[in-house]
């Protein structure tokens, strides 16, 4: 007899779902199955972790069917013990499952839950998700329909059929959201030449500028007749473009992404590549980045750079090239690799070609021009000093000291980072740039693995010994360890002055073991107090969201000590003297209507001023079209709602903003402050600027 075991949660902070109804049906569709005496049904309603891990090990069933709520890249949301929504990760679930070999499916009938279906189907042969939001009716006609089947003895992958075949013939458009994961057919059934041969690619490239596009699609047209190639040519904008992309990415095994001077500095360029970066180390290597340099000879720029300098990439030059670099693909797709050497790529980096973008003319362009993207150069004509910059530069000189810089995204955080850095070196002092968005999920899983990877980080960019091992055998808790590894082995040896810059350390807000991590940097701060080590060593903390709200105990908080320096949108006087240093391409008039409409965004702003002043858009043009997905700010858009796709408590904490001025979860709003999405208005809580109502109004849905 095989055990199903129906496990429901609905936190009273969630969406109402039927969930009893969802239950009630599958028993009585089972209970009048012709082979109803071959299972037995085990339910449990408002399930905790414990209760959980608890009926996985009183019950051992065959079956296991959770009905509730996804939350896509944060987890299944189970019950705490007040009823409250408490998520549980895709890897920790996948953990689990490991633990329990008989069990032959797992059915995830909950919004957004293909993610932990891909994750535990690693180790369970059928799981099934849901790749996006699913309505109660369409849950329950897939659960009867897919039991139903079983109860008549029909295969896992038949009842997936008739799961979603029930959905179909209710006319309820939503027959595609049930996802299957079949591990047991790759290992057991044989896979035809021709679909071994045959790869799924993703193409990455800047929309509506060449030789970009044209090259895009001569690439699709080229491998189509072998390959499943994706390109974004036919996707309606909106949140199921979002989830396709993500879907599509998830599913390929390579990334072809071609790169000029225009993609190299795009937001929705840059976010394919991290996302699968981040994909391919989970995904045993999938999908493996291609990238192809289309005319652009320049050095990668971070964090671009982080990413791809230690992968081979083509070289197009012009139509001429398109041939060659074809096979160039097809023989990597084969290969994985592309094949320019060392030597090719030195001699190609140094040519320092004028850029091809739009200038302004001569009586026009009060400098040299720069692409709005990423952290400024340090000599720039454009970088407007702020308070916050004397403040840091002034406290960086001394002897240890803590800096936290905090501040939505694009506000230029990482820009101030850099002028620090360059501080701290004129007076001697050696810097440590550690860029904690490189991490990735098992770097994040526990403290050992982390604080390991941090001391051997440290050890590797100082060019020093990795002692790791060594004062890992100390029976001591790891975070002393890594106390006494950086002050007994790291300052001790180095005998001068450290200063580690560590960017977007919110990554580490959401990980177990943040409370003992960011006391364990408190723990240093005040340790200079009696130890002369400790003195050597400063610390620059970069961070989006509010600490003070994830941190539970303040007075082990390193962001309540030290320097603090908060940064903010420009004001109008910052973003008239900005327009001035563009030779004042806006008038009067239309510096107000810039001021309205972003708010003095520092990174929209300085875009809005480059496009105009390379004649690229008139004044005119850029304000009718500023919130088209095509328009002037239609890359940085459409990345932001790419991020928000499978987080459905965030969307619904944004429209509330849009729609009502108000956010009623603290949590997130933070969330969304950090993502540069809302900001405080006196009692109120609001859109960052008018273009963000205006883009996600449209373009988000509930």
């Amino acid at each position: 007899m095989k055990k199903i075991l129906l496990l429901s949660a609905n936190p009273t902070n969630t969406s109402k779902r039927s969930l009893d109804k969802e239950v009630r049906e599958i028993q009585a569709g089972l209970e009048r199955a012709k082979r109803r005496y071959e299972f037995e049904i085990i339910s449990k309603l408002a399930v905790r972790v414990d209760d959980l891990r608890r009926a996985l090990l009183d019950y051992e069933p065959e079956i296991v069917h959770f009905s509730g709520h996804g939350v896509g890249s944060e987890g299944l949301a189970l019950e705490n013990n007040s009823g409250l929504m408490q998520l549980v990760s895709a890897e920790a679930l996948a953990r689990l499952f490991k633990l329990f070999p008989q069990i032959e499916c797992v059915v995830l009938n909950a919004c957004y839950s293909e993610v932990q279906a891909e994750a535990i189907h690693q180790h369970i042969d059928y799981v099934i998700g849901m790749s996006k939001t699913i309505g109660d009716e369409a849950a329950i006609k897939f659960a009867v329909g897919f039991y139903d089947a079983l109860g008549a003895g029909r295969t896992i992958e038949d009842g997936f059929e008739f799961g979603c075949t029930s959905i179909d013939l209710e006319s309820i458009p939503e027959s595609a959201t049930p996802a299957l994961k079949n591990r047991k057919s790759r290992k057991e059934t044989a896979i035809p030449l021709d679909s071994q041969l045959s790869k799924r690619i993703f193409i990455s490239y800047k929309r509506d500028v060449q030789p970009d596009e044209l090259v895009a699609l001569q690439i699709v047209q080229a491998l189509s007749p072998q390959h499943q190639v994706f390109i974004d040519q036919k996707i309606l904008v909106g949140t199921s473009w979002a989830e396709q992309i993500e879907v599509e990415m998830r599913s390929s095994d390579f990334l072809i992404v071609l790169l000029s001077e225009y993609s190299a500095h795009s937001e929705m360029v840059e976010t394919e590549i991290r996302m699968a970066h981040n994909f391919a180390q989970v995904q045993s290597g999938h999908p493996a980045i291609l990238p192809v340099r289309l005319a652009y000879r320049q050095p990668f720029q971070y964090p671009l750079s982080a990413y791809l300098n230690q992968i081979n990439w083509a070289y197009w030059n012009d139509e001429q090239d398109t041939p060659r670099l074809i096979e160039e693909l097809k023989q990597a797709i084969s290969s994985k690799n592309l094949n320019i050497n060392t030597q090719q790529k030195v001699d190609l980096q140094p040519l320092n070609k004028l850029s091809d973008l739009p200038r302004p003319s001569a009586s026009a362009q009060p400098g040299a021009l720069e692409i709005p993207e990423g952290t400024m150069k340090l000599k720039s004509t454009f970088y407007v000093e702020r308070q916050a910059d004397t403040i840091a530069l002034s406290t960086i000189v001394q002897e240890g000291v803590t800096i936290s810089i905090k501040g939505p995204r694009q506000v230029g955080k990482s820009s101030l980072l850099n002028r620090i850095i360059k501080a701290a070196k004129d007076e001697s002092k050696r810097v440590l740039f550690l860029d904690f968005q490189l991490l990735g999920k098992a770097d994040l899983s526990n403290d050992e693995i982390f604080l390991r990877r941090f001391c051997s980080w440290v050890s590797e960019d100082l060019e020093m010994e990795d002692r790791v091992e060594e004062y890992w055998q100390k029976n001591i808790s790891h975070i002393q360890r890594c106390t006494r590894y950086i002050s007994r082995y790291i300052l001790k040896e180095l005998g001068s002055p450290l200063v580690l810059a560590m960017d977007e350390v919110d990554k580490v807000f959401d990980a177990p073991f943040r409370n003992d991590f960011f006391g364990m940097l408190r723990n240093w701060h005040n340790s200079r107090a009696m130890s002369d080590i400790w003195n050597n060593l400063d610390f620059v903390l970069v961070t989006s969201t509010e600490p003070y709200q994830l941190i539970d105990d303040l007075n082990q908080s390193p962001f309540n000590v030290g320097q603090v320096i908060e940064l903010e949108d420009f004001t109008l006087e910052q973003l008239r003297d900005l327009n001035l240093r563009h030779n004042s391409p806006f008038n009067t008039s239309a510096e107000m209507k810039l001021m309205a409409l972003l708010n003095g965004h520092p990174y929209l702003v300085r875009k809005a001023l480059y496009l105009v002043t390379s004649g690229q858009i008139n004044t005119k043009e850029l304000f009718n079209d500023a919130s088209n997905t095509r328009g002037p700010f239609g890359d940085h858009l459409r990345r932001l709602l790419s991020l928000l796709h499978d987080r459905q408590e965030l969307k619904q904490a944004l429209l509330q903003v849009i729609s009502q001025n108000t956010c009623e979860n603290q949590q997130r709003f933070w969330q969304l402050r950090g993502a540069g999405l809302v900001r405080s208005s006196g009692h109120s809580v609001v859109p960052r600027c008018q273009l963000y109502a205006d883009y996600f109004r449209e373009h988000l849905h509930g």
